[in-house]
């Protein structure tokens, strides 16, 4: 999932560079159009919350911005907000701030919600990485290590609890066979739902949060 503020051209596997470059020319005039759109939809800075809202957790924190010429680019807690810390006027690196605090916020939440459901099921991962990922809520590989997507903390807790069931049974069924599925419905008996609501849920993620939260053209040739 990209951010929202990106335009993408996707083409089927094995299309020719040339055939793709035929296209973006004779597409130039609404590519172009579309790409001032999203800009002007998204201009610089407008993108950076005054709230960061994380459902997962419960939790709610304003966000304040102070310019200090001399400081490091920083996100941190101050008086019960976040208080991000910029050198330049402009904000530029604000948002990388905010992903950094996400992060770590993420891990602390995270890793041990996943190793208390880890019990659960019955199973023991052998490691555990949140990473902020465009395309997946998680992953979980042969040898146990299972990677989470620090975006979850904007979802609701029972999107964020399924998501955990569903990378752990991975580890009882490395498929999506009837055996992995039943599974899943044995620790989460309304699975089919919240798949479906997980499915839709890359809209809670606000434009900051992407790992590349500002306007760009992207033409993914696989």
């Amino acid at each position: 999932m990209l951010p929202p503020n990106t335009l993408e051209l996707v083409v089927p596997r094995g299309t020719r560079p040339a055939d793709v470059a035929n296209f973006v020319r004779e597409h130039t005039r609404w590519i172009e159009r579309a790409r001032r759109e999203i800009a002007e939809y998204y201009p610089d800075g407008a993108t950076l919350p005054e709230r960061v809202e994380l459902a997962a957790v419960g939790q709610s924190w304003p966000v304040r911005y102070a310019h200090e010429p001399a400081a490091r680019p920083s996100c941190r807690v101050a008086a019960g907000a976040l208080l991000v810390r910029t050198p330049d006027v402009e904000r530029r690196e604000a948002a990388d701030s905010l992903r950094a605090w996400l992060m770590g916020h993420a891990r602390f939440h995270l890793k041990p919600w996943l190793l208390r459901e880890a019990g659960v099921v019955g199973v023991q991962p052998t490691s555990v990485q949140v990473r902020l990922q465009r395309t997946r809520w998680g992953s979980c590989s042969s040898s146990g290590s299972v990677s989470l997507n620090a975006g979850l903390l904007f979802l609701a807790p029972e999107l964020v609890r399924y998501l955990l069931i569903h990378e752990l049974c991975h580890m009882i069924a490395m498929n999506h066979s009837r055996r992995f599925w039943r599974a899943v419905e044995r620790f989460e008996p309304d699975c089919s739902e919240l798949d479906a609501r997980l499915g839709e849920a890359w809209g809670e993620i606000p434009v900051w949060a992407h790992e590349r939260a500002r306007v760009e053209s992207s033409f993914d040739l696989e």
